[in-house]
C-alpha cells in the first residue's frame, strides 16, 4: 500500500511540473505543457545570424521528430536535443517566447568568446505543438554534463529541463 501511495504521489508531481497555467489581467488562461523531451531526428532549414551564440547563428528546422523520450544524450558531431510542447489558449496566436540553454561550463568558441549561456526571444504559436532543441555542431559544443533549457512566457519561467550529456 504504502508503495502505492508513493508511486501515485509521484505521478501527480511529475505531471503538476509538466504544465504550468498562467492567466493574466482580463483572465484568459494559457496553459503550458511539455508533450515529449530528449533526443530529435531533425532537417535543418534556414540559418540566421545570432550574435550572443557561440557559433554566431540560430537554426531554423523544417522537420523534428522526437526519436525517444529520454533525459540522457550522447555527445556527438550533430546530435540534437530538445523539448516539444504546445501553449493552450482560447485563441491561436503568436506570441513572445524567450528560450535560455544553460551549458555545464563556458563553452569557449574559435574566436576564444567564452560562453556560460545562450538567450533568444522568439515568436511561437499557441494551440500547435512547438519544440525548441539545440544541436551540437562545432567541436567546442560537445560538452558532457548537465545541460539546461529554460522557457519564459514575459519573465515567468514556464519550463525548465536538464539533459545530461554522456
Amino acid at each position: 500500500m504504502k508503495f502505492t501511495f508513493l508511486l501515485v504521489l509521484v505521478l501527480v508531481t511529475q505531471l503538476s511540473y509538466a504544465q504550468k497555467t498562467l492567466v493574466n489581467g482580463s483572465g484568459d488562461t494559457l496553459v503550458f505543457k511539455v508533450l515529449d523531451y530528449g533526443p530529435a531526428r531533425v532537417k535543418a532549414g534556414t540559418t540566421e545570424q545570432l550574435s550572443n551564440s557561440p557559433t554566431g547563428t540560430h537554426g531554423w528546422l523544417d522537420d523534428f521528430e522526437m526519436i525517444r523520450t529520454s533525459d540522457s544524450i550522447q555527445a556527438v558531431p550533430k546530435a540534437n536535443f530538445g523539448v516539444v510542447y504546445i501553449m493552450e489558449t482560447k485563441d491561436t496566436v503568436n506570441i513572445n517566447v524567450t528560450i535560455e540553454w544553460i551549458y555545464p561550463k563556458k563553452i569557449k568558441n574559435e574566436k576564444g568568446e567564452s560562453f556560460k549561456s545562450v538567450k533568444y526571444d522568439t515568436k511561437r504559436p499557441t494551440n500547435i505543438p512547438s519544440a525548441s532543441s539545440y544541436s551540437l555542431d562545432e567541436p567546442y559544443e560537445m560538452v558532457k554534463g548537465d545541460w539546461q533549457i529554460n522557457i519564459y512566457l514575459g519573465k515567468t519561467l514556464v519550463c525548465s529541463k536538464v539533459f545530461h550529456l554522456y
